[in-house]
């Protein structure tokens, strides 16, 4: 970034000492601000950010709805409570809430992480409702809605004051903090915000998807139960009834309104939450608040308006939220009872005119006014991984078909490849050319024939099978991770993380100089090199290439040739799909010609010009001997 002030520190030292002079404030607020309501109101604020974060996991890192975190937290919170009651000491206890919270997550996250969006919500609101309903009806363990009371256990043998919990909840607060961002920084952590992307690309390539869903949500369920033992510590009183629906709607707006896939924006969120509710009960600190946030609103519609711009819907929605907030802090007799209609509306402002949060704001505007030292990229070193030699054949299909709904769209293909060979597959559009590469790498399941890869037979649909056996690939529509850098869409898809050895593809692919750049920032030309780059990190012996050239300019196209006649100098075999008549008669040792589901040619470049069952299946004559211009045109197709 050219304009801001320099600093000259890097952005992640300034994060760091950012960090450590907000728990040092933190820390230091009991010494001046000693009422003990205001204490307990500290103490839930920094447990909340331990929950939040847990509840990012799967909220921002994963993109799922989940309902279920409050109900965790209540489960974690009871866990705790009876480990109290049966005379365990301080950390049996807590950990007892951890399993208490993770073991019913476990059950949880079986089915429901094999479901998507609107499903995966449904299912984590229905565990939500059904753990409160358990709570409330086991009265002889719980006691129901009478609740039950637990006194603060010993730490050590020492006593904790309000004051010293605090303290002691910061010091978790603080150790979850770190420990989260390690995790979302890993290898694991690249892959969960991947999967949020293209779980079909994450699986393609290897990185998988199932597991690293369940990392998410066991991390998250067990900051949940950590948070609900911390939380019945500091409150000794536990009902069934305070882990239901409000505070449901409270948790999805700290994560939403603090911001997501970031630790600041979790305890930000926190910090708006546990503040809220008290707010309800001061009218005028909850009209200065909403005052405050109509501001903020309104000033997107009215430079639209100055500008003769009609506003956006997000620009106009979060206005009109916080007015209706206004007229309620105005008008409302008794703000309490509205409780549930004012956080819909604040959640439903923030969504919409906040998509990055309170922190993905703030800290768009300190880039902008602030610069930093970007973190040295590591030197390129290594680059493409050689295939072992192999006697066996890199592809081998055996009789295999495909049908949707009666339709017929691949019928009874063989066809074997050669190490080091580059195939190419043509045909007319609709000619079941993608969905031979689905049955390939696992996407599609055949009705009937089987595949090998380096010799092992496939286990049918599998992706992941495919990319374990070698096969890797590219995607006709892009499949980007939109969320992550180039270097660490490249990083995600190695074996192990190997950031020289990344730098050394993003240059044999000509993005080295984006390795910085967002996906979401870079060209469609780009992207297309990226998916090759990222193909080959998984070191493959087989790599599909489905249309790489779509979309790019002649000079890309040139690059491209080159680069995928580079690749074949390592020994990798290639079967690429392409409509470019000048990808195909440079780069292809043989061509496989495909129409209407059946394989109709296979030869040389210059052997399936003159087929003419070829001629016939794109120029639809009879003519046995094309022109030379209809040659091009062939393969053009």
């Amino acid at each position: 970034m050219s304009g801001g002030i320099n600093l000259g520190i890097k952005e992640k030292t300034a994060e760091h000492l950012a960090r450590l002079a907000l728990f040092c404030f933190l820390a230091f607020l009991p010494m001046i601000w000693q009422s003990q309501y205001a204490l307990g109101l500290l103490t839930l604020m920094a447990v909340y950010g331990i929950l939040l974060i847990g509840l990012d996991a799967t909220v921002g890192y994963l993109g799922q709805v989940n309902l279920a975190q409050a109900a965790l937290f209540g489960l974690g919170a009871y866990g705790t409570a009876l480990a109290i009651q049966s005379g365990l000491p301080f950390s049996l206890a807590l950990l007892a809430g951890v399993m208490a919270a993770l073991l019913p997550g476990a059950a949880l996250a079986l089915p429901s992480l094999r479901l998507d969006g609107p499903q995966f919500a449904l299912s984590t609101l229905s565990f939500a409702s059904l753990a409160v309903i358990v709570l409330n009806e086991s009265e002889s363990i719980t006691n129901g809605a009478l609740g039950i009371s637990v006194p603060r256990p010993l730490f050590f043998s020492m006593e904790l004051d309000a004051r010293r919990f605090y303290w002691f909840c910061l010091i978790v607060l603080s150790a979850v903090w770190w420990a989260s961002g390690l995790l979302f920084k890993s290898r694991i952590g690249l892959a969960i915000e991947a999967l949020r992307d293209s779980p079909t690309a994450t699986d393609a390539l290897g990185i998988g998807s199932l597991k690293h869903k369940a990392v998410a949500f066991a991390w998250g369920s067990s900051l949940a139960g950590f948070a609900g033992g911390l939380h019945v510590m500091n409150f000794g009183y536990l009902q069934p009834s305070a882990f239901g629906y409000d505070l449901m709607v409270i948790l999805l707006l700290g994560v939403v309104f603090g911001g997501r896939r970031n630790q600041w924006g979790a305890f930000t969120g926190a910090a708006a939450v546990t503040m809220l509710p008290n707010l309800l009960s001061n009218r005028m600190m909850f009209s200065v608040f909403v005052t405050l946030g109509c501001l903020v609103a309104f000033t997107a519609p009215l430079k639209a308006l100055l500008a003769r711009r009609r506003p956006a819907f997000s620009e106009s929605a979060p206005a009109a939220g916080m007015a209706l907030c206004f007229a309620l802090a105005l008008f409302v007799p008794n703000l309490e009872l509205w409780r549930k209609g004012i956080f819909a509306l604040f959640l439903f402002s923030a969504v919409v005119g906040l998509p990055e949060g309170i922190t993905g704001a703030l800290v768009s505007e300190i880039r902008n006014l602030l610069r930093f030292s970007p973190e040295p990229l590591p030197a390129a070193t290594g680059g493409i991984s050689e295939p072992a030699p192999s006697d066996t054949a890199p592809l081998r299909t055996r009789n295999i078909s495909k049908s949707f709904g009666g339709v017929i769209a691949v019928r009874d293909i063989s066809i074997a490849t050669e190490q080091g060979e580059i195939l190419g597959l043509i045909g007319p559009n609709g000619s079941g050319k993608t969905t031979l590469i689905n049955l390939v790498t696992g996407l599609y399941a055949p009705d009937e024939g089987s595949v090998e890869i380096s010799g092992r037979r496939i286990r049918q649909g599998s992706l992941m099978a495919a990319s374990a056996a070698g096969a890797s690939r590219t995607f006709q529509n892009l499949q980007p991770f939109s969320s992550l850098t180039a270097l660490e869409s490249i990083t995600v898809c190695q074996r192990k993380i190997d950031k020289p050895a990344a730098m050394a593809l993003l240059q044999i692919v000509g993005l080295e100089s984006k390795a910085r750049l967002r996906c979401s920032e870079l060209s469609f030309g780009d992207l297309r090199f990226l998916e090759i780059g990222r193909a080959l990190a998984t070191q493959p012996s087989l790599l599909l290439l489905d249309e790489p050239a779509a979309g790019m300019a002649k000079p890309d196209i040139a690059r491209l040739i080159e680069l995928i006649s580079s690749i074949r100098d390592y020994g990798i075999t290639i079967l690429i799909i392409e409509h470019h008549q000048d990808v195909i008669t440079e780069v292809c040792n043989r061509v496989a010609v495909m129409n209407g589901g059946r394989l109709i040619a296979l030869g040389t470049p210059e052997e399936i010009r003159r087929d003419p069952l070829v001629v016939e299946a794109y120029l639809g004559g009879e003519e046995t001997v094309p022109s030379s211009g209809d040659n091009h045109a062939i393969l053009s197709c």
